[in-house]
């Protein structure tokens, strides 16, 4: 039992920490943050553009997050 808790303990300190090595967000200064950025920014640029083909936008945005690992930042498109 005491083996058991213990691993368990372990097991969630280390689910706990490893988001924290590579992060989406794009206010650190990682790789995978900067990538995450200039998607966002290309985004945001290009979106205010009345011929823009906003369904290609959206869509080039996906790829962009997917390719920079980070999924999450383009589900609320």
């Amino acid at each position: 039992m005491k083996t058991f808790s213990i691993a368990t303990a372990i097991a969630l300190f280390a689910a706990m920490t490893v988001p924290a090595f590579a992060s989406c967000d794009t206010r650190k200064e990682d790789d995978q943050a900067v990538c995450a950025l200039g998607c966002e920014d290309n985004y945001v640029r290009h979106k205010q553009d009345m011929m823009a083909d906003h369904a290609q936008l959206k869509a080039d945005k996906k790829a962009c997050d997917a390719k920079c690992g980070c999924p999450e930042n383009s589900k609320d498109l």
